[in-house]
């Protein structure tokens, strides 16, 4: 027979403290035995939680009536915890975060006064948001308590038009098949696990873009999932953030406020932290999990830098036949949701990891390219042999200046500043300054600012080096004259 140490070494104080609220109750009531000595086995998955479920009708013992309900101080040692160092409050009965001053305003000052002098009110140390499970639910309280959807075990079979929709998607292509799909699994089999990448979806209307992620995906995540447009983005009010393992943002960033932007979802993708700033409620942080999906109609959706290694992108352009989504919304009623997730729980992972490089897809180039200022795009081309009669090595600045200039004429590329220009150069190219024979092979030597492509960079200042560096710079200079006067 076990006995009140035995289930306080086994489940803690607070399954102790649960069997004594059940004692005092049968107490006042006639109808219901006192129970005996309690067992390890009793402690409730409530606690083992952390959270109380949002209840589907008043506790057992709390007052109802037609216009509401009265929360009594039983209620409250029993399901509300104070964060210790804040005027927060847990109430597990609804899942909620309240402040004191409001919890004071529900119960009544009495009811509030009782529970606060009580030497059985519970009190945690932090509110958390662990996917993992890993904290102490004696100590915090954790807003993850699991996902709600069952999969179906028909897994593959009953998911073929989902799964044939995500392939349409990356354009029937294998390698952005595969690495979609683990992208999806990963976070699924290992929950809270934080992707260093997003996916990013853009094309035509009426492509599917919305029915796989909003319609299919987010409903897997169910609670844990939100869809957020430019006005979350942009508010002072980050109370989307909280609680959430996957949120799909469309049409986020308009054309002018891609650059202005880019670093804020450079956080939100990446960072470690994310700061909860929710109306009327103190400024606290959770752990970042959210692993995220852009969709957009836009040509240049957002701006990529060169080697990007955060976006996963897909250019998608073929709009199916209506009664293809006829029959994809057939399987989907059907439990194919329901399906894909149990085929996602148990898709191999082979050697997929959180940070597992993107392919670097024609469509993310695109956008790369799409997405550099006109300095970077004309070294960018340059460097790739598309500018003609230009030989690609060791340049002047001032040759590789007017080069730009006339480029832009060309092309009808925004003109910049030199010294603008120049910054941009440097992130691409080396800059150096040395005597070399220039402009001509039999002049004098002097002293010349340069660019130095990347793959010279350990030649510079080794024997030689001057000699090899004057020969391409007077080379690119002569084919810049060359152009000039033929133009």
């Amino acid at each position: 027979m076990a006995d009140w140490n035995d289930l306080h070494v086994a489940h803690g104080l607070d399954a102790v403290r649960q069997q004594l609220f059940a004692a005092l109750e049968a107490a006042n009531d006639n109808s219901q035995p006192l129970p005996t000595a309690p067992s390890p086995e009793c402690g409730t998955s409530e606690q083992g939680q952390g959270q109380d479920s949002a209840p589907t009708h008043p506790p057992e013992g709390q007052e109802e009536n037609r216009y509401g309900v009265r929360i009594r101080k039983d209620d409250m040692l029993r399901h509300f915890r104070l964060i210790y160092g804040t005027d927060l409050v847990w109430d597990g009965m609804r899942g909620k975060l309240i402040r004191v001053p409001h919890v004071r305003e529900a119960v009544g000052r009495e009811t509030f006064k009782e529970w606060q002098d009580h030497p059985w009110r519970m009190i945690a140390e932090d509110v958390v948001f662990d996917p993992t499970e890993e904290v102490d639910p004696r100590l915090n309280v954790n807003l993850y308590d699991g996902f709600k959807m069952t999969p179906d075990e028909r897994g593959a079979d009953g998911c073929e038009l989902i799964r044939g929709h995500v392939f349409r998607l990356c354009g029937q292509r294998e390698e952005e098949y595969w690495w979609l799909l683990r992208w999806m699994a990963l976070p699924l089999q290992q929950p809270g696990t934080k992707m260093a990448s997003a996916v990013l979806v853009h094309g035509a209307e009426g492509t599917g873009k919305s029915l796989l992620f909003e319609g299919i995906l987010k409903r897997i995540y169910g609670e844990y999932g939100v869809t957020i447009g430019q006005a979350q983005l942009e508010s002072q009010f980050t109370g989307w953030q909280s609680r959430r393992l996957f949120a799909l943002a469309e049409e986020v960033v308009s054309r002018a406020e891609k650059a202005h932007y880019k670093g804020v979802l450079k956080h939100v993708v990446t960072g470690d932290e994310l700061q909860i700033n929710e109306k009327n409620m103190p400024l606290r942080s959770e752990r970042n999990h959210v692993n995220f999906v852009f969709l957009s109609n836009s040509t240049v959706p957002l701006e990529l830098d060169l080697g990007d290694r955060r976006y996963f992108v897909l250019h998608v352009e073929d709009v199916p036949p209506a009664d293809y989504f006829e029959k994809l919304a057939d399987e989907i009623d059907q439990g194919g949701v329901e399906a894909f997730y149990h085929y996602l729980l148990n898709l191999p992972l082979d050697d997929f990891k959180p940070h597992t490089k993107p392919p670097l897809s024609e469509a993310k180039q695109r956008l790369i390219d799409s997405s550099l200022s006109p300095a970077r795009f004309f070294i960018h081309e340059w460097r790739n042999g598309d500018i003609p009669d230009l030989p690609y090595g060791v340049v002047a600045v001032p040759d590789l200046w007017k080069a730009f200039l006339r480029w832009c004429e060309n092309t009808n590329e925004f003109k910049t500043k030199q010294r603008w220009f120049c910054d941009e150069v440097a992130r691409d190219m080396l800059r150096d300054r040395r005597d070399i024979r220039y402009p001509a092979s039999s002049g004098d030597f002097k002293t010349t600012r340069l660019f130095v492509p990347p793959e010279y960079a350990d030649q510079i200042g080794k024997k030689g080096w001057p000699e090899k560096a004057g020969d391409q710079a007077r080379a690119f200079r002569f084919r810049v004259e060359v152009k000039h006067e033929a133009s």
